[in-house]
């Protein structure tokens, strides 16, 4: 491909200056690399590191886990001065797109906060843990918060969170042990989306899972009304994954079971490096993307979900 990609990166982090260095909120840096800590808490290096890798659009996150852990209380109270944030940062940016926080596990309460953050502040989608408090997407808490969603016609991007033996997992692997576990947690939330069927009941809603959580395919594949068939199909579930890098083996597998039209380009910045036009265009290519393939994953997809609400808003009128 000799012309310039679209990159559309739905998968970055911010945290609001409250939870920085001297902020309002005691708050855990995770283990971060002193780097990778000033990046989360600046925008402007976000901005700057995406324009010089050419990057045209970075979706923005703030996690009810990076907010408050992984487990125990989440204050709701504070999810609205959050969502504030993420969307003045996005107004003054055009940059940057930002999905709305809330705890999808509290029912009507985090299902509240959604509404406002979509409907009044005009947020691009919801970003919600793929687990807490050992309930997963499938728990009717759940369902008010996808139900806002699909009603608004907005993309949610499930995150992955840390695993319950997390400590364990580590001392048996090192860091690798801790996104390993992350990754199956993003799994089970995907599996427990197909076996509750909510995407049958929910036509309009759109889920992205992180690539961390790619272990769950295999068991997808091995269920009959889950194999890749049913991927194939016109009416398949409206799942995405992102690509977190650009290693086109981990596209390649994607691409193979959900089709072009399901992957999105993404990195989990600043964990990752941003992607490149020319990194990414010969990741894309050694993929075996046709042009068509490499323009979709690269941020046709994300732009087109990022647009399903104007869509119907305009269809409306």
């Amino acid at each position: 491909m000799t012309t310039t990609l679209d990159i559309v990166d739905i998968h970055t982090h911010l945290w609001p200056p409250a939870w920085g260095p001297g902020g309002r909120y005691d708050k855990k840096t995770y283990g971060f690399s002193p780097e990778i800590h000033s990046k989360i808490i600046n925008p402007d290096a976000l901005v700057e590191e995406f324009s010089a890798a050419g990057v045209n659009l970075a979706v923005v996150t703030t996690t009810i886990e990076s907010l408050f852990g992984p487990e125990g209380p989440v204050d709701l109270d504070l999810l609205p001065g959050v969502n504030d944030w993420l969307a003045q940062l996005a107004a003054r940016n055009p940059s940057l797109a930002a999905f709305a926080v809330t705890d999808a596990f509290a029912g009507e309460a985090g299902a509240r906060e959604a509404e406002r953050a979509i409907a009044e502040l005009g947020l691009s989608g919801l970003v919600i843990d793929s687990s807490r408090a050992g309930k997963f997407l499938a728990d009717p808490a759940v369902r008010p918060t996808l139900d806002v969603a699909a009603r608004h016609r907005v993309p949610v991007f499930v995150h992955p969170i840390a695993h319950p033996n997390a400590d364990v997992l580590v001392a048996g692997a090192g860091a690798w042990g801790n996104s390993l576990g992350r990754g199956l947690m993003n799994g089970i939330a995907f599996l427990s989306v197909l076996g509750a069927g909510l995407l049958d009941e929910l036509p309009d809603l759109h889920l992205i899972f992180a690539t961390l959580g790619l272990g769950g395919i295999v068991q997808a594949a091995r269920g009959g009304s889950f194999g890749r068939d049913a991927w194939r199909q016109a009416s398949r579930p409206n799942i995405y994954f992102d690509t977190m890098g650009d290693d086109p083996r981990i596209v390649r597998t994607l691409v193979n079971f959900f089709g072009a039209d399901r992957v999105l380009a993404g990195t989990d910045w600043p964990i990752l490096a941003a992607l490149s036009q020319e990194k990414l265009a010969r990741s894309l290519s050694e993929a075996g993307l046709t042009d068509t393939e490499q323009r979709l994953v690269a941020g046709g997809n994300a732009r087109r979900l990022l647009a399903l609400r104007h869509a119907r808003d305009a269809a409306a009128a």
